[in-house]
């Protein structure tokens, strides 16, 4: 006989943490909405703004919301080749959702990147995954990622040059410091992955910190074993990686396209309202946007942070009069990434639930 009466405790356990999560994160977003609106009050044109949205053609529109759809698709095409080369066994239907669902879990929790990140890591090893090898491919897909970061930022400032199309100091300035900052992170990495004397050293000093704090009440020796087991997976798969680069072929281009797909999304927004700008201008505000929210700055999608930052980005290559343009142009981005990727984030999370609550009830039953 079907029993699911053994799930429904752990339901009414993750229900009193969700509505946490929800009390903690509303409020931020609440506030981050209000500080875009305020900025939007005393320094844009409301009015003009307005009328630009309601000119908007939502058949190219449209378009935007296929193509940030397309970029999660090859996000998750570049994650599931990084993890075959190191045998593992999940399906790219797998990749895909758990991708919709740390993308979901980036928006929420304040901590953007490294919450999906951790989410990606939890969501695969609960298939048996090992947990380094699962670490190991997120963090190739991160590096991949930081290169990407600066090698289109370089690309864009290196075109408007040729191009002699001006530029803001503001601008120049943040691009230096974006560049600057992703190479000493990858630097940093880069260290971590090939010397594992090293993080396993960093590894005892977490551990030891922890012990110091809990003053001994914690029994951490399990945690310690499974963490240097972890790391010793890890550098496996990473030496494994660095010796085989063939086997980086496919998830360089699909992380490629995934990226050209976000600046699509972009060039297709400003279609929509009747402007085009210049590619070079667009992969140097979409590079610099995603930089900025990789910084775990604990709001929420970074409400009001993004937004304004977008919104003066775009008005400082359009013109004295962009700002309302690029007001506009933030609301319909906007829109597309983070709300209508709520919406997708949200039925994954509820797919990967169902799908689990059968599967139990399945083992259940027999």
């Amino acid at each position: 006989m079907l029993s699911l009466s053994t799930d429904v405790p752990v339901q009414r356990l993750m229900m009193p943490k969700r509505r946490s999560l929800l009390r903690r994160t509303i409020p931020f977003i609440i506030i981050g909405l209000l500080a875009f609106a305020l900025y939007l009050i005393f320094f844009v044109n409301i009015d003009e703004m307005i009328a630009i949205i309601k000119r908007t053609n939502l058949s190219i529109y449209s378009l935007s919301a296929v193509a940030t759809i397309l970029e999660m698709g090859f996000f998750a095409l570049a994650w599931h080749y990084f993890l075959k080369p190191l045998s593992v066994k999940a399906s790219f239907q797998k990749t895909f959702i758990y991708s919709w669902i740390s993308n979901f879990v980036d928006l929420l929790v304040p901590a953007e990147s490294v919450s999906g990140e951790i989410s990606r890591v939890y969501l695969i090893t609960r298939d048996g995954v090992d947990a380094g090898k699962a670490v190991a491919s997120i963090v190739t897909q991160r590096i991949l990622g930081t290169v990407i970061i600066i090698g289109a930022l370089t690309f864009g400032a290196l075109q408007l040059l040729i191009m002699r199309i001006p530029f803001p100091s503001l601008i120049q300035s943040l691009i230096f410091l974006v560049v600057t900052a992703s190479a000493i992170f990858l630097s940093f990495i880069f260290v971590l992955c090939f010397k594992e004397n090293w993080t396993q050293g960093l590894l005892n000093k977490i551990f030891s910190l922890i012990e110091r704090i809990s003053h001994g009440r914690w029994n951490l020796d399990g945690w310690r074993r499974k963490a240097r087991k972890g790391v010793m997976e890890f550098h496996e798969s990473i030496h494994f990686l660095g010796a085989n680069p063939e086997k980086l072929i496919l998830p360089v281009g699909f992380s490629i396209f995934s990226w050209f797909c976000g600046v699509l999304v972009y060039y297709l927004v400003f279609a929509a309202i009747g402007y085009v700008l210049n590619w070079s201008i667009l992969i140097i505000v979409y590079t610099l946007v995603v930089a900025l929210k990789s910084i775990p700055v604990g709001i929420p999608a970074e409400f009001g942070v993004t937004d304004i930052a977008m919104t003066i980005l775009l008005g400082a290559f359009i013109g004295p009069e962009g700002l309302p343009i690029g007001a506009a142009a933030t609301v319909l981005i906007r829109i597309i990434t983070v709300w209508f990727r709520l919406i997708i984030g949200f039925c994954a999370v509820q797919w990967v639930g169902v799908k689990t609550l059968m599967e139990s009830a399945d083992l259940t039953s027999q």
